[in-house]
């Protein structure tokens, strides 16, 4: 007789659906709602650490062009980076 690991019909551990999961996964509407918090919480906290490190940066950083490049570029990849992970940081605590 083989055993039933598939899909069964269980509740939704944080909204108490009843939808086909495996043991202990989230459905898709609770999935959504995290991935959108997350989204915004993330984006927030890393426009205003990134705003922060640009001022920082425009008054430390000497006038030359290539500091100037560097440095904007820089900015940039500071912000792509703390929105991964405080998106990923909130996902992981909201769960």
């Amino acid at each position: 007789m083989p055993f039933a690991v598939g899909l069964v019909e269980r509740e939704c551990p944080r909204c108490h659906r009843a939808v086909e999961l495996p043991l202990g996964d989230l459905c898709p509407v609770c999935r959504a709602d995290i991935d959108r918090r997350a989204r915004k919480l993330a984006n927030r906290v890393a426009l205003g650490t990134t705003a922060l490190l640009a001022v920082y940066v425009l008054w430390r950083v000497p006038e030359h062009p290539v500091a100037r490049l560097v440095s904007g570029m820089s900015v940039g990849i500071w912000f792509v980076l703390t929105n991964l992970v405080v998106r990923r940081a909130v996902r992981e605590l909201t769960k």
